[in-house]
């Protein structure tokens, strides 16, 4: 399904804090519900194919989520892939850490998108967006052809097809995300997660969106 979250196992008293941010980060929850074991809230418009704005909300939706169990100590552990069935996304799996950060966490998320465009999503700051834009600069030869504002993110797109090549494009474009990684790492941002949530479109295949958080005493 497009439009469902599944909170399994999820302590009782989290199920208030999740409300809060599944609606200030992608607004109206159709419905709950209990769903054998687990709790489901049903969510309006479909964030699971999302296109246009819905593409960007829902990443923003993934982050206020992950930003929103790491406050309560719970980090994310993994994010996988657990069934066959067509259209089904990463579960997200969690642990309790022993350290309960004293700040709200900061958390940004890039999406790959189309065979040309990256977007960064929430960035905290502009010195983060030229940080990512470097990376581009320094490994992807071929340059970038625009920079607009995507519903509130960045976008930038690539001339050629980075995320649809082969050859040395195919290569070219792991050693820019490798670049990217690394330039990030050197201010203080890790990848916390690389989560499949979106359905993609005609052949029903999209990339994967990387979330990344900064290091600190909760999380080094």
């Amino acid at each position: 399904m497009f439009d469902r979250i599944r909170l399994i196992n999820v302590p009782a008293v989290l199920v208030h804090e999740i409300r809060t941010a599944i609606s200030s980060s992608w607004g109206q929850i159709q419905d709950e519900r209990l769903y054998y074991s687990t709790y489901e809230f049903k969510l309006s418009g479909y964030p699971w194919i999302g296109t246009s704005d819905e593409a960007v909300r829902s990443r923003k939706l993934l982050t206020e989520l992950l930003v929103c169990m790491a406050q309560k100590g719970w980090n994310l552990v993994q994010a996988s892939d657990v069934s066959k069935r067509a259209g089904d996304k990463d579960t997200l799996f969690f642990e309790l850490s022993i350290v309960i950060p004293s700040y709200r966490p900061s958390l940004f998320s890039i999406s790959f998108n189309k065979t040309d465009r990256i977007r960064v999503i929430d960035s905290p700051s502009l010195d983060l967006i030229e940080t990512v834009k470097s990376g581009i600069k320094q490994e992807w030869r071929q340059g970038i052809a625009h920079e607009i504002n995507y519903y509130g993110s960045v976008e930038f797109k690539l001339n050629g097809n980075p995320f649809w090549a082969d050859g040395q494009e195919a290569v070219t474009a792991r050693i820019m995300l490798a670049q990217i990684l690394s330039n990030l790492r050197n201010i203080g941002y890790k990848l916390y997660g690389s989560v499949d949530i979106s359905h993609g479109h005609n052949d029903g295949h999209d990339l994967e969106s990387w979330v990344f958080r900064k290091v600190d005493e909760s999380w080094p």
